[in-house]
């Protein structure tokens, strides 16, 4: 994780060519598949929003599980999964 002296050095405010700066975001996040116990690691996209919600398919065992995201402000994912 960044620390905010780590963006204060990374961010220069006086920079008129700098694109819109944003907190980095966790890119990848894993949850506990409901029926076979595997660990199943995704990758989360923070363009399509703070609050996600998809089915996407256990990849072991191919059982459907319903994946709810939250991005925080700071960038910290948090995601759960329940089957469907």
């Amino acid at each position: 994780m960044i620390d905010d002296t780590d963006l204060d050095d990374a961010i220069d405010p006086e920079d008129e060519d700098a694109e819109d700066h944003e907190l980095p975001v966790d890119d990848e996040a894993s949850y506990i598949c409901g029926s076979c116990g595997e660990e199943i690691v995704v990758t989360v996209d923070p363009s399509a929003g703070a609050a996600q919600e998809y089915v996407e398919d256990c990849p072991v065992c191919c059982r459907p599980h319903v994946i709810h995201v939250q991005v925080a402000p700071d960038g910290e994912v948090d995601l759960r999964a329940e089957l469907e």
